[in-house]
């Protein structure tokens, strides 16, 4: 029994100290840093980054560009006119102390709208020649709130007259030109092309330009006066 005890006791014992050995060992503790040091692993270690904000996609990104405004109605942009305005043109032409020559073209204009008159003359000229002369006149016509009249008038004259022949200058005539010739009233002409803008009271007439002739003493005046039709 003794043996028996002994041998179980042996055996008790060595494999106490088998699993003793077997065992695993701790870690063993990081080394100290040397003074002044920081760990090797905090030396290893990298700031956080800051996160990158999210981005859109780029249809959401990109603003559509903005369509333009539809235009408004013809009928909108322009109400119909509610009443008309006649406007009279007195073109005088006036050589010295001679009777003056008046010519006159009348129209009626819509308020806020514009018309015009073409007319032409075609009158006999020396070598027996024709020429053209145009009488041409365009008027806008806006009434203002005060009852006046805003009056944009656009107008082309011309116009023929007479000049001394060259005979009775006292000086040889140029020998292109033969005595007949010579001795023939010559033609002067004049032209006017205007572009005024004014104010009318309706009644009043006024005296919108006056021209004179450059080679003759002759003037030309242009007076209107506008009624506002009811």
């Amino acid at each position: 029994m003794k043996s028996i005890a002994l041998a179980l006791i042996a055996t008790a014992a060595l494999g106490l100290t088998v699993s003793t050995q077997d065992a695993p060992q701790a870690p063993e503790a990081p080394h100290a840093a040397q003074a002044g040091g920081a760990p090797r692993a905090a030396q290893s270690a990298r700031a956080p980054e800051p996160p990158r904000p999210v981005q859109a996609p780029q249809a959401e990104r990109e603003t559509p560009p903005t369509p333009p405004a539809a235009l408004p109605h013809p009928a909108e942009r322009r109400p119909v006119p509610s009443r008309n305005v006649k406007i009279d043109v007195t073109i005088t032409e006036q050589s010295g102390s001679a009777a003056p020559e008046k010519k006159v073209v009348s129209l009626v204009v819509a308020d806020g709208r514009s018309s015009g008159v073409r007319s032409t003359a075609s009158v006999p000229i020396a070598n027996g020649n024709i020429r053209d002369l145009p009488l041409n006149v365009d008027a806008s016509v806006n009434v203002t709130p005060d009852q006046r009249v805003l009056l944009e008038l656009r107008f082309v004259y011309q116009s023929v007259s007479a000049m001394n022949p060259l005979a009775s200058e006292g000086r040889p005539a140029p020998a292109t030109v033969d005595e007949k010739a010579a001795a023939a009233p010559r033609p002067a002409y004049t032209t006017i092309n205007d572009a005024l803008t004014f104010l009318l009271t309706p009644g009043t007439p006024v005296i919108a330009a006056r021209s004179a002739n450059a080679a003759t003493d002759r003037i030309v005046t242009v007076e209107v006066t506008a009624a506002i039709l009811k």
